[in-house]
């Protein structure tokens, strides 16, 4: 079940010794400018740009990225087998529709890198609103549609961190890392 919220309010919700925490972690400590390298690449990204940081290989990792939010039509719906996002607005606002991946009709199989896509469609789906210092937790059952123009705000950039976490949602502790 995907979360949203202030980071600090997220990070008491998950296990101490869970690699979730530990993504939530890398959003305090660049909030609280412990983190230049992320301030510099993210500062420094023109419109359409992304920069990946490796933390821990493909278990946790970084994209920063700047982009235009796009119309609701040019959206699409994303999943992930194994990996949870931590979507963290730097600068902006963006919608992010949700639904449950394991309940939608049709889908395509998972790519290669064990991803997958389908259009958002017509049908109603849950829908947050997230602004700069809010965070977005996303689990693999968490069918998600960032980076939507939000109709009503600013027609401005978006610069977005997000953390990607390998099997985070399986509660695994860091003495027992997968």
């Amino acid at each position: 079940m995907a979360m949203f919220g202030k980071v600090e309010e997220l990070f008491g919700l998950v296990q101490p010794a869970s690699r979730l925490r530990r993504g939530l972690a890398i959003f305090r400590d660049y909030q609280a400018g412990r983190l230049p390298e992320f301030n510099k690449v993210v500062a420094g990204l023109s419109p359409g740009d992304k920069a990946e940081i490796t933390i821990e290989g493909d278990k946790l990792y970084a994209i920063l990225q700047c982009y235009q939010p796009k119309p609701r039509d040019q959206g699409r719906f994303e999943a992930h087998q194994r990996h949870t996002d931590l979507q963290y607005l730097c600068e902006g606002t963006e919608w992010i529709e949700v639904c449950d991946l394991h309940a939608q009709p049709n889908l395509p199989p998972f790519d290669a890198k064990g991803n997958v896509y389908f259009a958002l469609g017509t049908a109603a789906h849950s829908r947050v609103r997230l602004v700069a210092g809010n965070v977005a937790v996303l689990l693999p059952n968490d069918a998600h549609a960032p980076c939507l123009r939000v109709e009503d705000a600013a027609d401005t950039l978006v610069r977005k961190i997000v953390i990607k976490v390998k099997d985070g949602h399986l509660g695994q502790c860091a003495k027992n890392p997968r």
